[in-house]
């Protein structure tokens, strides 16, 4: 085996110094990308819950989208023991703060995986990190209805 010569192991000091260079750029580079992508710099995200009347193929993972674009993803489902409806709980970046009023479904797209799609609505009060958003009630009105009507109650 040979013994490696002074010159040679400069030179090699000297590709280590290079490669580490390139990985440092190549680091800050993909930060930039993310600064530019997501307007924020940030990655960080809060946890919400949603009590809805139903998941609809939702799975663990699946998008959390809001006017098209990807701001989370689903990282829980239940069901509620009570009423039996879909408890689902889903991250969000934490630059969004969702006003009360907003509208949740899941969209089931002809190609691809059902994501569940938030509308913003117009209140000035926010959902805070850790927030449930209710059943809507407008939602829930019309399920009593269509009970009420299946089991001849309501003319």
């Amino acid at each position: 085996m040979a013994v490696p010569t002074a010159a040679a192991l400069r030179l090699h000091n000297g590709f280590e110094t290079i490669v580490s260079a390139l990985v440092i750029a190549v680091a800050l580079a993909f930060l930039v990308f993310i600064q530019i992508r997501t307007g924020t710099g940030r990655l960080g995200s809060y946890e919400l819950r949603a009590k809805m009347p139903s998941a609809d193929g939702l799975k663990l993972n699946a998008d959390v989208r809001v006017g098209g674009i990807k701001v989370g993803s689903i990282t829980g489902l239940d069901v509620a023991s009570k009423d039996y409806s879909a408890i689902v709980a889903f991250q969000i970046r934490d630059d969004l703060f969702l006003p009360t009023d907003s509208v949740l479904s899941v969209t089931s797209p002809g190609l691809g995986d059902p994501y569940l799609t938030i509308q913003p609505g117009h209140s000035r009060n926010r959902v805070a990190p850790g927030g449930v958003f209710p059943l809507p009630a407008g939602r829930a009105a019309l399920q009593r209805l269509t009970k009420g009507r299946a089991t001849g109650l309501v003319p």
